[in-house]
């Protein structure tokens, strides 16, 4: 019975993530919807029957905001739609590139009459919050750089150097030029200046794209100089930036966009509700550094958004925002209830997608890349996903791919009570906060049926604890159930927790009890496979291969206890139906292609279940949805 109890949990695992594998009554037994407290997440979705749809399209010659925005009268920009709009009506957007801002006027008013802004069917739309730096503005950089090579007496340019300057003054940033604006956050409660790496807070917000490549931004002119991949650097008034451009490219035969807007779709009113945006690919902001949140896309304090078929990238900080935006804030009445499915969040600088105190979140679907590269984790603000104080949300079928400087999912500050993380793939992830990470929260959140693999830690943290290069840690919560999930190639702990005792959160400090860690599969996990703070928690059903020594830690009480899985069970009872692997196991895990191998080189009577992965699998939980 024990072994057939094995077989099963395997079985499923396989078959959730397998394509190739029919639906069979284990498979159906898996309800991604179903919550910790045993509720089904409901969706409000429903369809609309637009009542209007008005038309954009840029291109068309008689194309005019003087229009009524019919087909044969087309709007030119999609801001002038997002001003007529009314609830249950549409706007349909033809292909091409629209460089503005879209503010929404008005919200919908229901599920049946929401407000919608689609790209035309088979057309690629694009919204940049950039502009082309004509060629004329361009003219050789002087004044500010030098360096110990030999530079031209007359305009101290560099002799032989590819380094250009622009002029800001004729560009219309309309009260908001991000080249005058530091990364600096405006709530620096927890930014600690002695220890955290402050240079790109100081960096200015404004990005410079040559061929649509982003350059890197230097504090100081004399290292353009040496910068063959290109460079930029903005005088502190923001006035004028000076391009060093890459070898080989010169202003005339590069196109240079630099960012004007903070912000390209995202209301003037807070608290809009029911807008629908389908299709859009979203490029190019000067953002600041949360918090406040304010994304590339916002739904400024809305409530019951749909975001879905959308891209979303190249935000100089944060993606998208979907709460109140920071703590010491208006709330607004409602928050929340957004669906946010099928859309591709890459290259943000700080986060991917970030919410405070909003609820009943569905995040599925969605693909999470290239997000952090400011390597500013350590403003504590960071993540693809980062929600406060949210509950009852559901993060499904996503993948977390490509990451540094930045966890997968950071829920922060009682942000986990009913809310489940199933059926999704992070791999490749390098953050001092480890694939998951749980905050200070509290009431019970289930993280199932997921694969992690190949988590690195950017740093250790300081202190008693380190949470870089782990699947999952915890810090200061309790009641998490971590259950069916893949663990593979993790340089820290698979689970990992802290008790965090002393921070006090709600009138109390941190516990870390009630944990349940059952039903997982831990391969090469270089440190510990689990780590409980104390004895009131438990594992269960869980197999262990390619382990080093002391890979089940205990912490307290002092000094802490490095086991193996014997004497977890002799002494805490634990792992009763657990399973350890002796020999090796070959196992890996195509990143890109999302397929997984597995391969005993051992195959015995305590292998179980491990022998239905000795075929590769196509794991993209977005192929798999039922």
């Amino acid at each position: 019975m024990k072994k057939l109890i094995k077989i099963n949990i395997y079985l499923l695992l396989f078959t959730l993530f397998s394509p190739s594998i029919a639906q069979t009554d284990v498979y159906k037994e898996i309800n991604s919807g179903i919550l910790p407290y045993g509720n089904e997440f409901k969706s409000w979705e429903k369809p609309t029957k637009y009542s209007h749809t008005y038309y954009v399209d840029a291109s068309a010659p008689n194309a005019s905001d003087q229009n009524p925005g019919t087909e044969e009268q087309p709007f030119r920009t999609i801001n002038q739609a997002a001003k007529v709009l009314q609830a249950g009506e549409r706007v349909l957007i033809a292909g091409g590139i629209y460089r503005e801002s879209i503010h929404p006027v008005n919200g919908g008013e229901s599920p049946e009459k929401m407000i919608k802004y689609q790209a035309m069917e088979g057309e690629k739309v694009i919204v940049k919050g950039s502009v082309v730096v004509p060629q004329h503005f361009f003219q050789p950089s002087y004044g500010w750089h030098t360096s110990h090579a030999k530079h031209y007496p007359a305009d101290n340019m560099l002799a032989g150097e590819n380094i250009w300057m622009v002029e800001l003054d004729s560009f219309a940033f309309h009260g908001y030029n991000p080249f005058g604006m530091l990364n600096l956050m405006q709530d620096q409660e927890w930014l600690n200046y002695k220890k955290v790496n402050m240079k790109p807070h100081f960096k200015k917000r404004g990005l410079v794209f040559v061929n649509g490549k982003l350059l890197e931004q230097v504090l100081r002119p004399i290292e353009l100089s040496d910068n063959k991949e290109g460079a930029y650097y903005a005088e502190h008034h923001g006035l004028r930036i000076h391009i060093r451009f890459p070898d080989g490219v010169t202003p005339e035969d590069a196109e240079v966009e630099i960012t004007i807007k903070e912000q390209v779709f995202a209301p003037k009113k807070y608290g809009l509700a029911y807008i629908h945006i389908d299709g859009i690919h979203f490029m190019h902001t000067g953002n600041g550094f949360p918090v406040p949140q304010r994304g590339m896309v916002s739904a400024s304090r809305g409530n019951h958004w749909i975001i879905e078929n959308c891209i979303v990238e190249w935000a100089n900080s944060l993606g998208v925002d979907l709460g109140n935006e920071m703590w010491h804030t208006t709330v607004e009445p409602v928050l929340g209830h957004h669906i946010f499915r099928a859309n591709e969040i890459k290259n943000c600088g700080i986060a991917g997608l970030e919410g405070m105190r909003g609820k009943d979140y569905l995040i599925e679907d969605n693909l999470f890349e290239y997000i952090g590269w400011h390597d500013a984790e350590l403003g504590f603000e960071s993540g693809a996903i980062k929600l406060h104080l949210s509950e009852n949300t559901l993060i499904r079928r996503n993948i977390f791919r490509n990451i540094v400087y930045a966890p997968g999912i950071w829920l922060d500050y009682m942000a986990s009570q009913n809310c489940r993380i199933t059926q999704n793939v992070f791999t490749g992830i390098t953050s001092a906060r480890g694939g998951v990470y749980i905050e200070v929260s509290r009431r019970q959140i289930r993280i199932d049926h997921n694969i992690f693999h190949d988590i690195h830690s950017q740093y250790w943290i300081s202190g008693d604890y380190g949470a870089g290069g782990s699947a999952l840690y915890t810090d200061g919560s309790d009641s998490i159930l971590f259950d069916h999930n893949f663990i593979l190639d993790i340089e820290n702990t698979g689970y990992g927790s802290y008790a965090n005792a002393a921070r006090i959160v709600k009138g109390r400090g941190g516990t870390e009890r009630y944990q349940r860690v059952t039903d997982n599969i831990f391969i090469n996990t270089e440190k510990h496979a689990i780590e409980f703070p104390n004895e009131h928690n438990f594992s269960d059903r869980n197999v262990f291969a390619s382990m080093g020594t002391g890979y089940l830690k205990l912490t307290n009480p002092q000094p802490s206890l490095l086991l193996d899985i014997d004497a977890w069970r002799d002494y805490y009872g634990w792992e009763e139906e657990g399973v350890y692997i002796r020999g090796g196991i070959k196992s890996e895990l195509n990143s890109e292609e999302l397929i997984l191998s597995v391969e005993n080189e051992e195959l015995s009577d305590d292998a179980g279940p491990l022998k239905y992965y000795k075929s590769s699998m196509n794991i993209d939980p977005r192929k798999n949805i039922k």
